[in-house]
């Protein structure tokens, strides 16, 4: 099953908020990434995917675009 990164993030029972402090990004930033405004980094990728339990492969970023910056 896949899952965006909303799904992900409710499926952890996570705020936004919360993802983005243990991200170390602002709030902004991650909402952009959940609403496909902006490409999430692999590194930040690696670690959501740890943060919510999902592996990568079950994960959809913004249209399955991971920026390897």
């Amino acid at each position: 099953m896949k899952f965006t990164l909303k799904q992900a993030r409710n499926y952890a029972g996570l705020t936004q908020e919360e993802v983005a402090k243990k991200l170390g990004i602002s709030t902004l930033t991650y909402s952009k990434y959940e609403r496909g405004k902006s490409d999430i980094s692999a590194k930040q990728a690696k670690k959501f995917s740890k943060l919510v339990g999902i592996e990568m492969d079950n994960l959809i970023f913004s249209g399955d675009k991971v920026s390897v910056s």
